[in-house]
Protein backbone atom coordinates (compact mmCIF):
# COMPACT_ATOMS: atom_id res chain seq x y z
CA UNK A 1 0.00 0.00 0.00
CA UNK A 2 1.38 3.26 -0.98
CA UNK A 3 2.26 5.47 1.48
CA UNK A 4 -0.38 8.29 0.77
CA UNK A 5 -2.99 5.60 1.14
CA UNK A 6 -1.85 4.51 4.54
CA UNK A 7 -1.76 8.44 5.33
CA UNK A 8 -4.93 8.89 4.01
CA UNK A 9 -6.79 5.89 5.92
CA UNK A 10 -5.03 6.80 8.52
CA UNK A 11 -7.16 10.36 8.29
CA UNK A 12 -10.20 8.40 7.39
CA UNK A 13 -10.49 6.31 10.28
CA UNK A 14 -10.30 9.22 12.60
CA UNK A 15 -12.79 11.15 10.93
CA UNK A 16 -15.18 7.72 11.15
CA UNK A 17 -14.92 7.62 7.36
CA UNK A 18 -13.56 4.55 6.41
CA UNK A 19 -15.80 2.65 4.58
CA UNK A 20 -18.11 5.51 3.49
CA UNK A 21 -18.15 6.38 -0.31
CA UNK A 22 -16.32 8.71 -2.39
CA UNK A 23 -18.85 11.17 -2.30
CA UNK A 24 -19.36 11.17 1.46
CA UNK A 25 -15.71 11.72 1.78
CA UNK A 26 -15.45 14.45 -0.44
CA UNK A 27 -18.40 16.17 1.29
CA UNK A 28 -15.87 15.73 4.51
CA UNK A 29 -12.64 17.39 2.70
CA UNK A 30 -11.99 20.72 4.79
CA UNK A 31 -11.93 17.81 7.50
CA UNK A 32 -9.68 15.48 5.62
CA UNK A 33 -7.49 18.43 4.78
CA UNK A 34 -7.22 19.67 8.64
CA UNK A 35 -6.08 16.20 9.88
CA UNK A 36 -3.76 15.40 6.99
CA UNK A 37 -1.80 19.20 8.59
CA UNK A 38 -2.09 18.16 11.44
CA UNK A 39 0.04 14.59 10.75
CA UNK A 40 2.14 16.99 8.26
CA UNK A 41 3.09 19.64 11.20
CA UNK A 42 3.75 16.26 13.12
CA UNK A 43 6.13 14.67 10.47
CA UNK A 44 6.68 16.31 7.22
CA UNK A 45 5.10 14.56 4.36
CA UNK A 46 7.30 13.95 1.60
CA UNK A 47 6.16 15.94 -1.61
CA UNK A 48 6.18 13.09 -4.08
CA UNK A 49 3.65 11.34 -1.42
CA UNK A 50 1.78 14.74 -0.98
CA UNK A 51 1.04 15.07 -4.64
CA UNK A 52 -0.87 11.50 -4.60
CA UNK A 53 -2.73 12.69 -1.92
CA UNK A 54 -4.17 15.54 -3.90
CA UNK A 55 -4.93 13.36 -6.54
CA UNK A 56 -6.78 10.81 -4.54
CA UNK A 57 -8.72 13.30 -2.95
CA UNK A 58 -9.41 15.51 -5.92
CA UNK A 59 -10.37 11.85 -7.49
CA UNK A 60 -12.92 11.51 -5.00
CA UNK A 61 -15.24 14.24 -6.22
CA UNK A 62 -15.03 12.58 -9.83
CA UNK A 63 -15.67 9.40 -8.41
CA UNK A 64 -18.86 10.68 -7.28
CA UNK A 65 -19.85 12.81 -10.06
CA UNK A 66 -18.46 11.39 -13.34
CA UNK A 67 -17.55 8.28 -12.50
CA UNK A 68 -17.60 6.97 -15.58
CA UNK A 69 -16.28 9.85 -17.77
CA UNK A 70 -12.97 10.83 -16.46
CA UNK A 71 -9.65 9.41 -17.35
CA UNK A 72 -5.95 9.66 -15.58
CA UNK A 73 -3.64 11.32 -18.14
CA UNK A 74 -0.39 9.04 -17.98
CA UNK A 75 2.79 9.21 -20.34
CA UNK A 76 3.64 12.44 -21.92
CA UNK A 77 0.06 14.77 -21.93
CA UNK A 78 1.01 14.45 -18.19
CA UNK A 79 2.64 17.70 -17.61
CA UNK A 80 -0.99 19.68 -18.90
CA UNK A 81 -3.63 17.76 -16.67
CA UNK A 82 -4.15 15.01 -13.96
CA UNK A 83 -7.25 13.91 -15.42
CA UNK A 84 -9.71 14.32 -18.56
CA UNK A 85 -13.24 14.78 -17.73
CA UNK A 86 -14.56 13.44 -21.29
CA UNK A 87 -17.15 15.55 -23.12
CA UNK A 88 -19.40 16.93 -25.74
CA UNK A 89 -18.39 18.34 -27.84
CA UNK A 90 -14.75 19.19 -25.76
CA UNK A 91 -13.39 17.35 -22.60
CA UNK A 92 -12.81 19.34 -19.35
CA UNK A 93 -9.02 19.20 -18.08
CA UNK A 94 -8.72 18.91 -14.07
CA UNK A 95 -4.93 20.07 -12.85
CA UNK A 96 -3.88 19.02 -9.62
CA UNK A 97 -1.26 19.96 -7.46
CA UNK A 98 -0.20 20.48 -3.20
CA UNK A 99 0.55 22.89 -1.54
CA UNK A 100 2.49 25.58 -4.18
CA UNK A 101 0.71 26.93 -7.29
CA UNK A 102 4.44 28.24 -8.12
CA UNK A 103 4.25 28.03 -12.25
CA UNK A 104 3.53 24.27 -12.25
CA UNK A 105 -0.44 25.54 -12.07
CA UNK A 106 0.51 28.13 -14.60
CA UNK A 107 1.74 26.30 -17.43
CA UNK A 108 -0.54 23.30 -16.99
CA UNK A 109 -4.00 22.76 -18.94
CA UNK A 110 -4.75 22.96 -22.32
CA UNK A 111 -4.27 26.72 -23.18
CA UNK A 112 -7.59 26.72 -25.21
CA UNK A 113 -10.87 27.37 -24.08
CA UNK A 114 -12.09 24.93 -26.62
CA UNK A 115 -10.71 22.44 -23.88
CA UNK A 116 -10.72 24.54 -20.47
CA UNK A 117 -8.99 23.51 -17.00
CA UNK A 118 -10.05 23.05 -13.75
CA UNK A 119 -7.26 23.58 -10.92
CA UNK A 120 -7.32 22.05 -7.84
CA UNK A 121 -5.13 21.69 -5.40
CA UNK A 122 -4.12 21.90 -0.94
CA UNK A 123 -2.65 25.47 -1.52
CA UNK A 124 -1.21 26.94 1.41
CA UNK A 125 0.34 30.55 0.22
CA UNK A 126 -1.69 33.47 -0.09
CA UNK A 127 1.07 35.07 -1.40
CA UNK A 128 0.48 33.62 -4.70
CA UNK A 129 -3.03 34.01 -5.29
CA UNK A 130 -2.63 38.14 -5.82
CA UNK A 131 -4.93 39.76 -8.75
CA UNK A 132 -2.29 40.67 -11.30
CA UNK A 133 -0.86 36.49 -11.13
CA UNK A 134 -4.59 34.92 -10.87
CA UNK A 135 -5.81 37.11 -14.10
CA UNK A 136 -2.68 35.42 -15.66
CA UNK A 137 -4.36 31.55 -15.39
CA UNK A 138 -7.51 33.58 -17.81
CA UNK A 139 -4.89 33.33 -20.35
CA UNK A 140 -4.65 29.65 -20.18
CA UNK A 141 -8.04 28.65 -19.97
CA UNK A 142 -8.79 28.19 -16.54
CA UNK A 143 -12.34 28.37 -15.54
CA UNK A 144 -12.27 27.32 -12.09
CA UNK A 145 -9.19 27.15 -9.37
CA UNK A 146 -10.71 24.99 -6.10
CA UNK A 147 -8.71 26.25 -3.19
CA UNK A 148 -8.85 24.93 0.49
CA UNK A 149 -11.54 27.02 2.19
CA UNK A 150 -8.89 28.36 5.14
CA UNK A 151 -6.79 29.85 2.32
CA UNK A 152 -9.66 31.23 -0.05
CA UNK A 153 -10.87 33.10 3.78
CA UNK A 154 -7.34 35.00 3.31
CA UNK A 155 -6.72 35.88 -0.50
CA UNK A 156 -7.20 39.14 -1.38
CA UNK A 157 -10.91 40.55 -2.17
CA UNK A 158 -9.87 41.29 -5.74
CA UNK A 159 -8.20 38.05 -6.50
CA UNK A 160 -11.66 36.63 -5.45
CA UNK A 161 -13.60 39.03 -7.70
CA UNK A 162 -11.99 37.69 -11.04
CA UNK A 163 -14.80 36.32 -13.58
CA UNK A 164 -13.66 33.48 -16.04
CA UNK A 165 -14.88 33.29 -19.52
CA UNK A 166 -18.82 32.47 -18.77
CA UNK A 167 -19.05 35.29 -15.65
CA UNK A 168 -18.63 32.97 -13.09
CA UNK A 169 -16.31 33.02 -9.97
CA UNK A 170 -12.50 32.18 -11.07
CA UNK A 171 -11.38 31.13 -7.69
CA UNK A 172 -13.38 29.08 -5.64
CA UNK A 173 -13.48 26.71 -2.06
CA UNK A 174 -12.47 23.71 -2.47
CA UNK A 175 -15.33 22.03 -0.83
CA UNK A 176 -17.27 23.23 -3.58
CA UNK A 177 -15.91 21.56 -6.11
CA UNK A 178 -18.11 18.13 -6.42
CA UNK A 179 -21.61 20.30 -6.97
CA UNK A 180 -20.19 22.83 -9.24
CA UNK A 181 -19.18 20.02 -11.56
CA UNK A 182 -22.53 18.21 -10.78
CA UNK A 183 -23.94 21.72 -12.25
CA UNK A 184 -21.90 21.64 -15.09
CA UNK A 185 -22.80 19.01 -17.04
CA UNK A 186 -25.36 16.92 -18.62
CA UNK A 187 -24.86 13.15 -17.78
CA UNK A 188 -26.35 11.25 -21.07
CA UNK A 189 -25.98 8.08 -21.17
CA UNK A 190 -22.74 7.82 -23.68
CA UNK A 191 -21.71 11.15 -22.99
CA UNK A 192 -21.64 14.43 -21.05
CA UNK A 193 -22.16 17.96 -22.08
CA UNK A 194 -20.25 20.65 -20.14
CA UNK A 195 -21.97 23.41 -19.63
CA UNK A 196 -21.16 27.13 -18.28
CA UNK A 197 -18.33 25.92 -14.88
Amino acid sequence: MAQADILLNQVYDNLNLGDNTSEEKYNQINDIISGLAEINNEHTIHPKTTGTISERLCELALQARVPTFYKRITGEWNWMADFSVLGHPFNLLVSVKSFKAKERLLVSGSGNILSPTVGWGLFDDAGEWTEDRTRLYLFRSFIAIYLPTSLYDEIPAESKLIHNINGKMLLRRIDNFMNDLSAAIIANENVINILAF
